[in-house]
C-alpha cells in the first residue's frame, strides 16, 4: 500500500499546512478528561482524545492539524510504567477500536504469517491462534498490550525457540505517515527502513496493521523451584547452572534475601491444548503466577509445580485495572549482555544493601529474562542492537508505584546500572530517565508524533 490518501501530496502538516478535511468516523473526546496509565502512576490531559474506527479515521486524525493538535500520539492499552503517555495539549490516538485479526495466509517470501490490526490485544490473538492450531514465537505475560504497541516499541521473554522479543517476529506491517498516507514496508522488499521503523516508538508513523510469522503450535513443560544461595556469587552462578540445564529460563530473584524462584522450561512437543493431565495444577499455578503479578509479588504464594505441561497460549494472562489503594506491579527494566552477569548480580546485590540499610526499602524482587540477540541489521537501535549473542534483563519491581522510597531507589539505580554497569534501558519501561540514557536516532522521529517526552531522547 503506497499513498493510497488521494490529498494533496505537495502539503506537509509538520511545516504548517492543512491538507484537505477528512471525515472522522470514531470516538472523540475533547472535554479535558485525563488519563492514567495501568499502575496510576503517570497521568496526562491531552486537547483531543479519539479511538479511530478505520485506517481512514487515522489518516482523517494526522492531516488534519487543528482539530487534532500536534503530537499526535499513539496508544494501546496505557500499560506503560513511564511518561511515554503524557501527551498535554497534544492527540493521544487509542487503536483500541482497531481490534481485527483478519486471517491466515503466506506472505511474499512463502512464510506462514498471521494479519492483524495494530489494537489487537496480545491475549485475543494467542487465543485466536491456538484455535487454528498455530502461535507466535512468543510467549507474552501481559495478555492486554497490543500488537502495534508491541510492533515498535520494547519486549522480553524468555521464550522457546525465538528470540524473545516480540517485533523479531513482525514481517511487515502498515502505518500512516506524518502526510497522513499509507504505506507498508515489509522485511523482504524494504529491508533496512523496515527494521529501522521497528525500532521507532511510534514516532514514524502510526502502526494499523502487521504480519506476524507463526508455526505450528507447541507444548511447554516447567519445572518450578525456589532456592537460596550464601552470596551474590553464588546466585549468579545458579542462575547460569539453571539456564543451562533447561530450554528457557525466567527467574524472580529476591535479590536481598539471596534467594530465587525458577521456572525452567523445556521443549514438550506439538500441541495446542493444555493435556487434562496437568490439570487443575495448571490452573493453580497460572491464577498464582497471574495474582503474584497483578500485586507486584506482594503477599502472594506461588506454587512449585513439577512437570508442567501447558500451552503456552494458556499462560498469556490479563489483569484488571487496579485501584489506586490496591497493591500493583510496578517495574524498571535494563538489558545487559550475559557476559556481565555475575558483576551485574554482586554490584546490584551491594547497592541494594546499602540502600536497604540507610532505609529500610528494597525492591520486592527482580525479573530476570534472557533474550537471543539478532543480526545487527535486523535490530539496529535500542535493546538488542548489539549484534549476535544472549542478553538478560534484571528488573527491580515494588508494588507501590508512588511508595517515595522505591522511586529514589530506582531513580539512583538508574545510575548504577546504565552508567557503571553498562545496561540499556528503555522509553517505555523505564522510569526517571536523564538524556543521554536513552538514544533515539533523529531520523526515526517526524515532529507530528514527536512529544516532549521522547525530544530529550533524539540523537
Amino acid at each position: 500500500m503506497k499513498n493510497v490518501n488521494k490529498t494533496d501530496p505537495a502539503a506537509n502538516p509538520q511545516q504548517g499546512d492543512v491538507r484537505e478535511v477528512q471525515p472522522f468516523s470514531g470516538l472523540l473526546e475533547n472535554e479535558g478528561h485525563v488519563y492514567c496509565n495501568w499502575g496510576l502512576s503517570r497521568s496526562t490531559k491531552p486537547a483531543v482524545y479519539v479511538e479511530p474506527l478505520s485506517y481512514a479515521d487515522v489518516q482523517a486524525v494526522v492531516c488534519d492539524t487543528q482539530r487534532f493538535p500536534t503530537p499526535v500520539h499513539p496508544v494501546g492499552s496505557l500499560l506503560s510504567v513511564s511518561a511515554t503517555i503524557v501527551n498535554d495539549g497534544g492527540t493521544m490516538l487509542c487503536t483500541r477500536k482497531l481490534d481485527e485479526i483478519l486471517g491466515l495466509e503466506h506472505d511474499e517470501t512463502g512464510r506462514h504469517v498471521v494479519r492483524v490490526q495494530a489494537g489487537c490485544r496480545l491475549k485475543k490473538l494467542n487465543m485466536w491462534l491456538q484455535a487454528r492450531g498455530v502461535e507466535i514465537p512468543f510467549q507474552a505475560e501481559i495478555g492486554e498490550a497490543t500488537v502495534g504497541s508491541v510492533a515498535v516499541g520494547d519486549t522480553k521473554e524468555s521464550s522457546l525457540d525465538g528470540p524473545g522479543y516480540f517485533s523479531a517476529h513482525v514481517v511487515a506491517l502498515s502505518y500512516v505517515d506524518d502526510r497522513g498516507d499509507l504505506h507498508t514496508l515489509s522485511a523482504g522488499k524494504d529491508g533496512a527502513a523496515f527494521h529501522e521503523f521497528k525500532c521507532s516508538f511510534g514516532l514514524s508513523g502510526i502502526v494499523v496493521e502487521c504480519q506476524l510469522e507463526v508455526r505450528p503450535a507447541t507444548l511447554c513443560r516447567s519445572e518450578v523451584s525456589l532456592a537460596a544461595f550464601e552470596s551474590p556469587q553464588e546466585l549468579a552462578a545458579g542462575l547460569v547452572r539453571m539456564r543451562e540445564e533447561s530450554d528457557a529460563l525466567l527467574a524472580i530473584v529476591f535479590l536481598h534475601q539471596l534467594a530465587s524462584f525458577f521456572d525452567q522450561r523445556y521443549k514438550a512437543g506439538p500441541g495446542s491444548a493444555t493435556p487434562a493431565s496437568s490439570q487443575p495444577a495448571c490452573d493453580r499455578f497460572r491464577a498464582a503466577k497471574r495474582l503474584a503479578i497483578q500485586h507486584g509479588f506482594d503477599g502472594v504464594e506461588v506454587p512449585q509445580p513439577k512437570g508442567l505441561v501447558y500451552s503456552r497460549a494458556d499462560f498469556v494472562n490479563e489483569y484488571w485495572r487496579p485501584s489506586a489503594d490496591e497493591r500493583r506491579l510496578d517495574f524498571q527494566y535494563y538489558e545487559h549482555d550475559i557476559a556481565r552477569l555475575t558483576r551485574v548480580i554482586v554490584e546490584s546485590f551491594e547497592f541494594t544493601r546499602a540502600f536497604e540499610q540507610r532505609t529500610g526499602f528494597a525492591p520486592k524482587g527482580w525479573a530476570t529474562y534472557f533474550v537471543q540477540r539478532p543480526k545487527k541489521e535486523e535490530k539496529p537501535f535500542g535493546l538488542y542492537s548489539g549484534g549476535p549473542g544472549v542478553s538478560f534483563s534484571f528488573d527491580p519491581f515494588s508494588s507501590n508505584p508512588t511508595d517515595p522510597l522505591w522511586q529514589a531507589f530506582a531513580q539512583q539505580y538508574n545510575r548504577l546500572a546504565i552508567h557503571t554497569l553498562g545496561g540499556n534501558a528503555s522509553p517505555i519501561q523505564t522510569q526517571w530517565l536523564q538524556p543521554g540514557d536513552v538514544k533515539i536516532p533523529r531520523k526515526l522521529a517526524r515532529p507530528r508524533f514527536t512529544t516532549k517526552y521522547y525530544e530529550p531522547f533524539l540523537d
